[in-house]
Formats: structure tokens, sequence, C-alpha cells
């Protein structure tokens, strides 16, 4: 285990939700020793160095003029690059675990099977009490696209791989190393969205990647194809979705992030027939993990050394 500098530095916790709660009672119970607070006054102040969040709400960051750390207590670090007033000099970090990949890709795997098997109509027949035998597919005639190949994409790709599906990927400006056909950009995007009769939405959430999911890019993907979101919500255009889905040009969705969350009770997502909605549970890092992370960047930015998982603000991951 990590240990503290020798003066622990002061930690802002914007307790936003129970997600963010549970970070925070165990780096608690971790570090005793270290002074966190959640709740910043009206007036600046200069002690608090470290900032421990899912999301920063604009007018945050200004009253702490000493702030050097930004770590997020989530995959992603989108909910803090968003601030419009974090300065270009405090280092952003994002939560990394081994065990995240295997836990999507067992989440992909799920909705991919789900519904490649058709499950929904087992479980109607279920409720019927109609014996109806369905026919088994050949999933070596099935395309699943992978949109976003870094280390969780990858091994989302290598569980797909191994259950008999063909897998292509997509990236958005660099061909990863991987072990399935890439396409790359703006120009490999309608070659790979035709192939995909599945699509698995893997991409961080950047101003590049929002709305990149809208009607026209949907509409490229073939006839039948599922839509599988477990990145961010922005990135895929809900309107647009559901249109294609009400028209028939898409079979259904699945979808664990939104733009908005919670989503709203009235949301017409909820309850469609040819969609499922969870709330934002496709994979989590694990507490302890993530808690040590952050302690070990704290001793690491107090010494000078390189953070873990420190994001490229330019490119936002």
């Amino acid at each position: 285990m990590s240990k503290l500098p020798a003066r622990p530095p002061k930690v802002l916790m914007l307790l936003t939700s129970d997600f963010v709660t549970a970070r925070y009672e165990a780096l608690r119970a971790r570090a005793p020793d270290l002074e966190i607070v959640t709740e910043l006054g009206p007036q600046a102040d200069p002690d608090i160095t470290a900032l421990f969040a899912f999301k920063l709400p604009a007018g945050i960051a200004p009253r702490l003029p000493n702030l050097q750390l930004a770590a997020s207590v989530g995959a992603g670090a989108d909910g803090l690059l968003a601030a419009p007033d974090l300065p270009a000099h405090v280092r952003v970090t994002r939560a990394v675990e081994p065990g995240l990949g295997l836990s999507m890709a067992q989440f992909v795997a799920l909705q991919v099977l789900r519904q490649f098997r058709s499950l929904p109509i087992m479980e109607r027949q279920h409720a019927a009490g109609e014996w109806k035998r369905l026919p088994v597919p050949d999933a070596r005639q099935v395309t699943v696209g992978i949109m976003g190949l870094g280390s969780i994409g990858g091994v989302v790709a290598d569980v797909v791989a191994a259950l008999g599906f063909k897998v292509i990927g997509w990236t958005r400006s660099d061909a990863r190393a991987a072990r399935v056909p890439v396409f790359v950009g703006e120009a490999g995007m309608a070659a790979f969205l035709g192939r995909s009769d599945f699509l698995v939405c893997l991409l961080p959430g950047t101003p590049q990647t929002a709305r990149l999911l809208d009607r026209s890019r949907l509409a490229m993907l073939p006839p039948g194809s599922f839509v599988i979101n477990v990145a961010r919500g922005g990135i895929l255009v809900e309107d647009d979705l559901l249109a294609l889905v009400n028209e028939g040009h898409l079979s259904g969705a699945a979808l664990d992030v939104f733009a908005t969350e919670p989503l709203p009770p009235d949301s017409p997502l909820w309850r469609h027939p040819r969609l499922l909605v969870t709330p934002h549970i496709a994979a989590q890092p694990s507490v302890g993990p993530v808690v040590e992370q952050f302690i070990e960047n704290l001793r690491r930015l107090a010494n000078g050394q390189p953070l873990l998982d420190e994001v490229d603000r330019l490119v936002g991951y």
C-alpha cells in the first residue's frame, strides 16, 4: 500500500452520488490523517491542492487557487474536463483497474448474446407457456463492431471473438494494436458501420465524440442491427436512435449510459419493447484499487514523479 506524503494535502471531494460517497468513506478509512472536505464555501480555499470527484461544476476551480490534481473517481475523466474554468496547469487522472475490462466484456457479451440468441422472445414464450423452438443462428456469420479499442475495448474484442463472432474495431485517430481488423477516423467510418451487425460504443466522452452517433451514422448500419452503448450518453443521439428503432431500421438497443443521468422516468426509452435500459452499471472500478491509486498519486505528486493514468487534456483520455 502507498503511503501519504509527510504533510498530507487537503482534498476536496464533491459527493454528487452514492458512487462517489462510497469512495469517500473508503478514503477516510484508508487514510484517516488525510484532511478531506466535502463542501466549499464562497471564499477561496488556498489549502486544497487535490480534488477527488466525478464531476466538477463551473465555479469550483476558481476557488481553489493552489489546485494541482483533479482525480476522477471513475474510469472516464470527462466529468472533470468538462469544467470550463479548470486551469490548464491542473493535472487530471482517471481511475484504472485491471479487472475493469473483463467486467465490461462480461456485460457487452451478455447484451450481444441476449439479442443474438433471442432471449427476450424465449422469456415471453415462457410467460405464455408456449413451446416453440427457435432457429439457432451462426455467430460466424455475425459481425460485432467495437468503437474504441483502448485498454477496455481490447479486452471486450477478445472476449466477443472467443464467443465465435467476427469482430472489427474503429478508432478515432490512430490504429491501435489489436487482434481484429481496425478502421480509422472519418475515412473508415462508413465501411466500419456498414459491416457491424452489432455496434458496441466504448469511446471516451470528448468534444470530438459528442453526438458522433447521430441519425446519419446510425443509418449506415445494416438493417436489423443492434446498438450497445456502454461509453457515454452524449456520444449517441438518443432521439435519432429511437426513430430508427421505431422505423424498423434498427432491431433495438441496450443502453447503459444517457445524456441525462439518472434517466428521467418519463423518457420514451423506458419500457420500449425493443430497448433495454440499465442504470450505468456495465462496469465500475472497485472502490479499493481506486482509492489506493489516488493515494499513490498524492505521493507521486509530492515527490515530483509521473502520475498513474494521467489524462492527456488535449485529447481527453
